[in-house]
């Protein structure tokens, strides 16, 4: 199978144009905006699914606390989709769309969905310019302060609290072709990319001995750190709770500021995170080694009004 990373993350809610105005200002495009469904997409066309609670398809809640209802994976083609269907339809039941979109779930009920996928590939933006002790690259030209918030370009990755981790794990690699990137000791979590070239992980599941398994947040990347925390700068004056952050990542290396989903569990915005290949050696981290630093409750707003640009005389 051919992945190719999140095609979309399906969530429901009873309070559709909050959970809008929430998206909205977390900088996704408004692709869709109905009385029963909202749908919000990334630079490359990820998107963000938000339909009323009770609507036709949903998959069942994966638990009370939270509205996630389904991860979507983007495949490259309908061979994959056929592949899909024959190794997992053996042992568990399958839904198929007309568009041949598979949807079932995993050991864990987390529910699943597979779709191919001609994802944008081509982004819109420019990598951003460093300057470093050694090299001057950004010359003449101030960096980007992202005032007016936070444009994410992908949805990186997924993470899951699950009470099997092992089963969890076995099942996205040896069923799915899911690559190991890392692990933390004593099977507390593990980090687990679609694809043998792909970001750190696409996949991150932190092991809860049984006790529950739900969402714990969506990652979108961003283009450079001035984003993170200009985004997270941004959701704050809007009135939105940090969740943990700003702060780095000493696994994927990605810097981070993570918010409270209204629907449950956390967003991340992130950049700058590891990319792997088949030459990605593992490794197992010892402890939960969230981060290298982190500030616990976000930093202050924007102080100071706007700069205007001198123009020369005459």
């Amino acid at each position: 199978m051919q992945f190719v990373g999140i095609e979309s993350v399906v969530f429901a809610t009873s309070d559709l144009p909050a959970a809008g105005k929430f998206f909205a200002d977390w900088g996704l495009e408004t692709v869709k905006n109905g009385r029963s469904e909202k749908i919000f997409a990334t630079e490359i066309g990820s998107r963000i699914v938000v339909r009323a609670e009770g609507a036709r398809g949903l998959a069942p809640p994966l638990s009370p606390a939270g509205g996630f209802r389904e991860v979507i994976w983007g495949v490259k083609g309908k061979r994959d989709l056929a592949r899909i269907a024959k190794e997992l339809g053996s042992d568990r039941e399958l839904k198929i769309d007309r568009d041949g979109t598979i949807h079932t779930h995993d050991p864990n009920g987390i529910g699943i969905g597979f779709r191919a996928w001609p994802h944008r590939k081509r982004l819109s933006v420019k990598a951003a310019v460093f300057n470093t002790g050694a090299e001057r690259t950004r010359v003449n030209t101030p960096a980007p302060l992202y005032d007016e918030g936070a444009s994410p370009l992908r949805m990186g990755h997924v993470v899951f609290l699950v009470a099997d981790i092992e089963a969890g794990e076995r099942f996205y690699r040896d069923r799915l072709g899911f690559r190991l990137s890392d692990r933390y000791s004593g099977n507390r979590a593990v980090f687990l990319r679609c694809s043998a070239e792909n970001e750190h992980h696409n996949l991150f599941f932190l092991n809860t001995n049984g006790a529950k398994t739900e969402l714990q947040h969506v990652a979108f990347e961003v283009r450079d750190i001035h984003e993170v925390f200009g985004g997270g700068v941004r959701m704050r004056e809007l009135g939105y709770k940090t969740d943990v952050g700003p702060g780095r990542h000493p696994v994927s290396s990605a810097y981070f500021w993570y918010f409270e989903n209204p629907l449950g569990g956390a967003v991340e915005y992130y950049a700058d995170s590891d990319y792997a290949t088949e030459a990605w050696k593992p490794r197992t981290f010892e402890g939960l080694r969230f981060s290298q630093w982190h500030v616990q409750d976000g930093v202050g707003p924007a102080v100071g009004g706007r700069v205007r640009e001198e123009r020369p005389a005459g």
